[in-house]
């Protein structure tokens, strides 16, 4: 595999367009310590509301290059963790960032405690900074001193800590060897295991990498075990210092989300997903002829000798088609991406797995995958496009205070995306085996992506949140038990679980990010909803799918759901996507059989 800079140029993104240069990122540094100096003489109180949104509009100023220089300090290291010029400028940028919100932790609570009705009178002058405005007030009573809230701002790199260990551990620390099967050459890391070696139809030689990268987890499941029940703890106790009832109800706050609806989400889906993804891992038994079907074998694909390969032009083909449903304006967005190096294809030493997309308020989007030329990468795309596009309207159409969707519905327009694309190829099949290929592609990819593999993630994390809440001290093995424990319950006697299977939690960074797994489930049951009204709906549907975009983070999530015509305040649409992905699974096993596939 090529070093970083070895690859072609075009493969990458064009990062240089945030910052040219380390000199200029440091430039901007010194501006938004100027900025922040300036902000904190000139707003230390306000008395009126145009002085309120004036502060606001400077604060939002403040907020957008904030948010270029975090990106352009954070993503540049997700594409080589081997780098450590870079790894240092991230931390370097940490430290001068928590003196930055140190300076200007005053803002918040200063409005906090201003007149109600002078919040008031703001909020109806300048009703765009409605929603912030409110969420100040709702979290007014979990505020602290200035002095507290000074100290608690300064301790952040503290805090974020963990989420730099594991990642240090992760991809720095743990060292795999490469083996040799069948005169072959198989080499092992965290990309070739995931994109590759953990769905590869050779039962031996899958699991032999299952056992051997699981094998290399092991050997730092104490410290990971440490570095995470840190993370959970130090959350613990925010949320205790803050006032909150349970660390649940401090992580949903900043959600926006009400605790009821987060239970409901992960008791629904553990009772009604589960009998089909059991009967999915018997399609998949069946389909290999498998003696028994063990937790290794769970990423096999239905037919792996007929996805066809595409090239990067290819796959820009594909969605442009795929997603002109969307519009005009939403299909340039697409091709600006492509044509400006929006994206990060290129693999590399040292780049993290996954793909992701970030939006850097000023900016274009950016979006990093790991390219491997199979047509399941188009889906890959289309869904961090989807993130894009969102990105690119809300910055186009909200301050900075008020462009980042909540993350319980931020999955929503990628996942929209995802589906959209699997519709159009599912339209396009000409036979029963491409039929096929794409629905077991929507299942293996999209659903059991977002509703099993990130689902058994949120039950782990709610039974971890419960037992730190009760007081309980957490380690490897009760970590271990804890998602064995998860795993069991969803695939009951379908799936045998071996030696690895309870260290899965081990392999994601999503525990570091707050209640972020079981968003994935809000997310898909949302884009699930809108897929439909792209693909069969009218334009009206697309076109209030666009506003929707455009809102940001202008209004709470639930909101944003009921704009798009889905109601997330119950269990009905998570109940109906769940039927729906019950429905392909039918779909699949019926081919199968149609298609003699079963041995």
């Amino acid at each position: 595999m090529k070093k970083r800079n070895e690859v072609d140029i075009n493969e990458t993104w064009a990062i240089e367009e945030l910052f040219e240069s380390d000199e200029v990122f440091l430039d901007g540094i010194e501006d938004l310590k100027k900025m922040s100096d300036i902000f904190v003489k000139k707003y230390k109180e306000c008395n009126s509301s145009d002085q309120i949104y004036e502060a606001l509009e400077a604060y939002s100023e403040i907020a957008a290059l904030t948010d270029r220089l975090s990106t352009f300090a954070s993503i540049t290291t997700e594409v080589d963790t081997s780098n450590s010029s870079v790894m240092k400028r991230f931390a370097n940028f940490a430290n001068e960032m928590s003196k930055i919100d140190a300076n200007l932790s005053f803002f918040e609570s200063m409005l906090a405690k201003t007149d109600k009705s002078l919040l008031e009178e703001t909020k109806t002058s300048y009703p765009e900074y409605k929603y912030y405005i409110d969420r100040v007030i709702d979290n007014s009573k979990y505020l602290l001193s200035d002095e507290t809230e000074k100290v608690l701002a300064n301790l952040i790199p503290t805090f974020d800590a963990p989420y730099k260990s594991y990642s240090d551990i992760r991809y720095a620390d743990m060292d795999f060897e490469d083996f040799e099967y069948d005169g072959e050459e198989i080499v092992l890391n965290h990309n070739t295991f995931e994109e590759f070696l953990e769905a590869d139809p050779r039962d031996d030689l899958r699991r032999e990498a299952f056992k051997r990268y699981h094998d290399v987890l092991r050997k730092y499941q104490n410290s990971d075990a440490s570095v995470y029940t840190t993370h959970v703890e130090n959350e613990k106790r925010i949320s205790d210092i803050r006032g909150y009832d349970t660390v649940f109800d401090y992580l949903l706050s900043r959600q926006d989300v009400d605790k009821e609806i987060y239970e409901n989400h992960i008791d629904t889906i553990m009772e009604e997903l589960a009998p089909h993804m059991r009967k999915y891992a018997g399609i998949i038994k069946g389909v290999y002829g498998l003696d028994e079907m063990t937790y290794a074998d769970l990423k096999l694909a239905i037919d792996p000798e007929y996805e066809p390969e595409v090239t990067i032009d290819g796959a820009r083909e594909y969605i442009i088609e795929g997603l002109s449903n969307l519009g005009e304006e939403y299909g340039q967005v697409l091709n600006r991406a492509f044509d400006e190096r929006w994206i990060d294809y290129a693999q590399n030493i040292g780049k993290r797995t996954g793909a992701f997309a970030s939006g850097p308020y000023g900016s274009h989007p950016f979006i990093m995958t790991t390219y491997n030329n199979k047509m399941s990468q188009v889906m890959t795309l289309a869904h961090e496009l989807g993130h894009a596009g969102q990105y690119y309207y809300s910055n186009s159409n909200q301050n900075a205070l008020n462009n980042d969707m909540s993350m319980y519905f931020v999955e929503a327009p990628s996942t929209a995306n995802e589906i959209t694309m699997e519709r159009f190829l599912l339209n396009k099949a000409s036979d029963d085996r491409e039929k096929l290929w794409v629905l077991a592609t929507m299942i293996s990819k999209t659903y059991y992506h977002n509703f099993v593999t990130h689902f058994i993630e949120a039950a782990f994390q709610r039974e971890v949140y419960r037992k730190v809440e009760a007081g309980e001290s957490l380690s490897a093995d009760d970590l271990n038990q804890i998602f064995t424990k998860k795993l069991e319950e969803f695939w009951g006697d379908s799936v045998k679980l071996v030696d690895g299977s309870e260290l899965t939690w081990m392999r994601q960074p999503h525990y570091y990010m707050g209640l972020y797994p079981y968003t994935y489930q809000a997310g898909l049951t949302i884009g699930t909803v809108i897929s439909d009204k792209i693909v069969n709906g009218s334009k009206k549907d697309v076109d209030t799918w666009i506003d929707v975009l455009k809102l940001g983070g202008s209004v709470g999530p639930i909101d944003l759901a009921k704009a798009a015509g889905v109601d997330m305040t119950n269990t009905k649409a998570i109940s109906e996507t769940v039927a729906f992905i019950g429905s392909l699974v039918d779909q699949i096993d019926e081919l199968c059989q149609k298609l003699g596939m079963y041995k």
